[in-house]
């Protein structure tokens, strides 16, 4: 199963699974109606209670669309693998989005 998420993930774009791991896409922008992410919190610590706000301009399909998902699903959360070798947790905390690199 890895080594197809991973080979999904190769494309640019969201792979987007159930939490029984059911692939129900990949390979796209997660946008529809759902508001884009102006800015997100970067957190500075594990717990994300110290956080920096950033500006979204600049970031790729991936970063959007995972802002996106948890912007707009309470509880959900994005693995964000970048094609330069970083990865990013992204969830909804406190009613922010906010990303660790902590991996």
């Amino acid at each position: 199963m890895a080594h197809l998420i991973a080979g999904l993930s190769a494309v640019d774009g969201a792979v987007v699974m159930t939490k029984r791991f059911e692939i129900l896409g990949f390979g796209a922008e997660i946008s529809g109606a759902l508001p884009p992410a102006r800015t997100v919190a970067r957190a500075l610590d594990p717990e994300g209670e110290r956080v920096r706000r950033e500006s979204t301009d600049g970031v790729g399909t991936r970063h959007r669309s995972a802002y996106r998902l948890c912007g707009a699903l309470p509880g959900s959360v994005a693995v964000v693998v970048s094609q330069d070798g970083g990865v990013r947790f992204v969830t909804r905390k406190d009613g922010e989005i906010t990303y660790w690199n902590h991996a």
